[in-house]
């Protein structure tokens, strides 16, 4: 028989009995936080690894050494300890060579270059199932910073939502600016390259005609608020159709003064050009105060542009000594110089002048 001696339990008055007291749960281990982008280098040299050893943070075998950040942490970590080595030691202490080689290839990476001998493995973010198992939450690296070649993927339906969004905008403001279809396309298929156009009741929609107003996919490469400031002037020939004004002439190329009176109402400046009149825009400081919250979702809808039409070989000359005319219908006519000049000829349909179709 085995006897085992138990020592005498005393128990504090108040206290509570053993088998009624809570249980100490073991405390949960807890893992090291892994980090979200790790920058290898690969193809180094002994001199290279045994400068990066003494460097927090680094990671060294025979060949390669990594590093638990990103490229530009990782270049700020060996600049600071090539700081700190010249500051004590000077320029041409054990390593410090190899530290710059190191550091070069880094900063052509945090700058957003490359290097042939650098690579950069990024953990890509995990999506984490909260406790309450209600939501998810993503974790790993950080959001890629958007750049004029790194976009969004690109869908049409967002940029032209914006445009309209823009323009009912600017309808809001003013009542008498008509609805339109809003279209992107080519603004150098013709001779003279183009913008937008407005042109009256070219879309039917059930019994209403509607105008159409085109954005030229060459000109959304401009900043936000030129591309603003052609819808505004395309909302200026708007309005000066519903209010019945001849705003422009030589089938819609010279703008005249009227045409400056309803783009000024619209918040926009004018400046007269000897070849097309008051047509080109500037946006003016408080109209774009005015529409900054428009401009900011117009932004954004503006990741991508169309590249002008290719156009090669010699025009044909013509050896027709005519002049080519056009009306406001159009239609076109050929003219001698010499009668031209004897004066105006009119149109019996639109009752407008034929200009030389420039």
């Amino acid at each position: 028989m085995v006897t085992t001696h138990l020592a005498p339990v005393v128990q504090v008055p108040g206290q509570l009995d053993l088998i009624d007291m809570p249980a100490t749960p073991a405390p949960a281990p807890v893992a090291a936080a892994k980090p979200a982008t790790t920058t290898k280098l690969a193809g180094l040299t002994n001199h290279n690894t045994d400068a990066l050893a003494n460097i927090t943070g680094w990671t060294v075998t025979k060949t390669t050494a990594v590093y638990n950040g990103t490229p530009t942490a990782a270049h700020k970590a060996v600049q600071a300890h090539m700081d700190a080595v010249r500051a004590a030691e000077g320029g041409r202490a054990h390593g410090y060579t190899s530290l710059i080689a190191v550091r070069n290839k880094l900063k052509e990476l945090s700058t957003g270059g490359s290097h042939p001998a650098v690579s950069v493995t990024i953990k890509r973010a995990k999506k984490a199932t909260s406790p309450t198992g209600s939501k998810t939450t993503r974790t790993g690296s950080p959001k890629a910073r958007l750049t004029r070649k790194r976009q969004h993927e690109y869908t049409t339906a967002e940029l032209v939502s914006a445009l309209e969004a823009a323009w009912t905008a600017i309808r809001t403001n003013h009542k008498e600016i008509p609805a339109v279809v809003i279209i992107v396309g080519s603004g150098t298929a013709s001779k003279q390259a183009k913008y937008g156009h407005f042109a009256a009741a070219r879309w039917q929609h059930g019994e209403q005609a509607l105008a159409e107003v085109l954005v030229s996919g060459e000109g959304l490469k401009r900043p936000v608020e030129e591309v603003f400031t052609t819808l505004l002037h395309e909302a200026a020939h708007a309005l000066a159709n519903v209010r019945e004004i001849k705003d422009t002439s030589r089938q819609g190329r010279w703008h005249n003064q009227k045409f400056a009176a309803l783009a000024s109402e619209l918040g926009l400046d004018t400046k007269k050009d000897d070849r097309i009149g008051w047509s080109p825009c500037t946006l003016r400081a408080e109209t774009a105060a005015t529409y900054k919250s428009v401009l900011t979702d117009l932004k954004k809808a503006l990741i991508a542009y169309r590249h002008p039409e290719m156009t090669g070989g010699q025009a044909k000359k013509n050896n027709n000594n005519a002049i080519a005319c056009a009306c406001q219908c159009p239609r076109r006519i050929r003219v001698a110089k010499a009668v031209l000049e004897e004066g105006d000829i009119t149109c019996g349909v639109c009752e407008s002048t034929f200009e030389p179709d420039e």
